[in-house]
């Protein structure tokens, strides 16, 4: 991927991150990022399988390596977090907030062509799981993590601004 690579994770994270962070809580990012490590993993192997019993063995060949995949689950989970009349506004180009994602799927491979297409689309369907709720069962209960963020020995978790 390079340092161009880097740089937009880098970014978007810092961009993302917050937003959802703020939505959800500490915990309760922390929680979905190892739920998403876990779940990416397994969702590139189906992924890279289909596209190998389709004979297009590019998907069986190609390497993911990083956090690409999250970076853009998270992305996606902010995306379908929003209003559905929400937009972005990317270099003057208003995108609404629910195409977001795959708009930056398609920018990222005209830019990158070498990076790993299937670690970031997994990255977009994982969140949508998560927004389906069916990563539920490999998340801790919301409530609980509600508790331990407003309990005192663990505010320290939580972000003063908030």
């Amino acid at each position: 991927g390079g340092l161009m690579h880097i740089g937009f994770n880098m970014f978007n994270f810092v961009v993302s991150g917050p937003n959802l962070e703020n939505r959800l809580g500490t915990l309760r990012l922390l929680n979905l990022i190892l739920a998403l490590v876990a779940v990416l993993g397994a969702l590139y192997m189906i992924v890279a399988f289909g596209g190998l019993l389709m004979h297009y063995p590019r998907f069986w060949n190609e390497c993911a390596v990083g956090f690409s995949g999250v970076i853009f689950a998270l992305i996606t989970a902010e995306s379908l977090s929003m209003s559905p009349d929400m937009q972005y506004n990317v270099w003057g180009v208003r995108i609404p907030a629910r195409w977001y994602p795959w708009a930056m799927l398609g920018f990222t491979q005209l830019i990158m062509p070498n990076v790993s297409f299937i670690g970031h689309l997994v990255g977009i369907l994982g969140a949508y799981l998560w927004h389906w709720g069916l990563l539920a069962p490999l998340l801790m209960p919301a409530p609980l993590l509600t508790w331990f963020e407003t309990t005192v020995p663990f505010k320290i978790f939580r972000h003063p601004a908030w």
